[in-house]
């Protein structure tokens, strides 16, 4: 899908409009598009300041809508951001979403949008665009080699470490298959891509690895 209407093979808007911050619209899809720049601005922006307060602390039992008939399991304590928590929302969520989950100085953010392929095309595909990103603003982060992630529900994705600037963390990819009704182009089951960022400094995210790691597990489709 492209963002600009094309006739005759010639676009419609202004030869600028084509592009942002470097990244030509004619190659990279607005749902990889948003997946990208979240992991982006995880990544490179300075941690979130530890004293900030939040009036939606997570309590025990609370469950955060992540897309249509996506769920997952915020660690009580933590406070939610952005996003909308099951049976507290009076608007549906689609299956581009964000929602994001903190403590102190580590957030959790949680991105979906349309995708239709593997967890690990979906990483490639993020990686690549998210480096674009990277080498226009100066600064790159160093990323390790890749690992298998497990949701408790036998969902499984791929995920990879990586250390920025300003802070370090975990990117996870999964894809989601819809087990309603049919609506890709072809006829075929709809997918939504997720990626899950978890990002702070080195100690405060080491200190709430178990959390981060039963969030990212607890991700599960609607039975």
């Amino acid at each position: 899908m492209r963002l600009l209407a094309t006739t005759d093979g010639e676009t419609t808007g202004a030869p600028d409009a084509r592009r942002v911050v470097g990244i030509d619209h004619r190659t990279v899809g607005p749902a990889l598009l948003v997946l990208a720049l979240a992991v982006l601005m995880s990544v490179v922006l300075p941690s979130i300041d530890g004293a900030t307060s939040y009036r939606d602390q997570v309590d025990e039992g609370d469950i955060a809508q992540i897309a249509d008939g996506l769920t997952l399991v915020p660690a009580p304590g933590w406070d939610l951001a952005t996003g909308s928590l099951v049976g507290r929302t009076r608007s549906p969520v689609g299956t581009t979403a964000t929602t994001e989950v903190v403590d102190g100085s580590v957030e959790l953010q949680v991105q979906t949008a349309p995708f239709d392929g593997t967890p690990p095309a979906l990483l490639t595909r993020v990686n690549k665009i998210t480096s674009d990103l990277e080498r226009l603003q100066g600064s790159a982060a160093a990323r390790s080699r890749r690992y298998a992630v497990r949701t408790r529900q036998g969902a499984v994705g791929v995920g990879e470490d990586f250390v920025g600037v300003h802070k370090q963390g975990t990117i996870v990819a999964f894809v989601f298959r819809s087990h309603g009704p049919s609506t890709g182009s072809q006829g075929e089951p709809s997918a939504v891509g997720v990626e899950v960022v978890a990002t702070g400094p080195d100690g405060a995210i080491s200190r709430r690895r178990d959390d981060i790691v039963a969030m990212i597990r607890s991700i599960r489709t609607a039975s």
